[in-house]
């Protein structure tokens, strides 16, 4: 069963992470503000995979 621990690790992190992002989105879009060109979604994205990233050992 050790084999598949850091599968299980991942997507947790993945389900964490898709959790993360879908909160974040629907307080942006609840509060108003959109990035130039519309790149909305994509800078949100960036920034929570980059502070997952920095999280990471």
């Amino acid at each position: 069963m050790n084999a598949f621990r850091p599968l299980w690790i991942a997507l947790r992190a993945a389900v964490l992470a898709t959790a993360v992002f879908w909160v974040a989105l629907f307080l942006v879009d609840k509060i108003g503000w959109q990035a130039p060109l519309g790149l909305t979604e994509q800078l949100l994205f960036f920034v929570i995979f980059f502070i997952g990233v920095l999280m990471t050992k």
